[in-house]
């Protein structure tokens, strides 16, 4: 089982290596960023309004 996932693993590095060098950057500037919390809560916001029994 970790076979499958240190290969996953070295598949996505390969992929990355691949990638233009500017665009590799782009994306670990990406990552580092922390989440949206707009987004977090404007989901938790509309959580259990469409068909909730509530709402009927």
């Amino acid at each position: 089982m970790e076979n499958t996932n240190r290969s996953n693993e070295n598949d996505f590095i390969n992929f990355f290596r691949g990638l233009d060098e500017k665009y590799q950057q782009f994306l670990i500037n990406e990552m580092k960023k922390p989440p949206d919390e707009e987004n977090q809560s404007t989901e938790a916001a509309s959580a259990g309004l469409v068909g909730d029994p509530k709402s009927r």
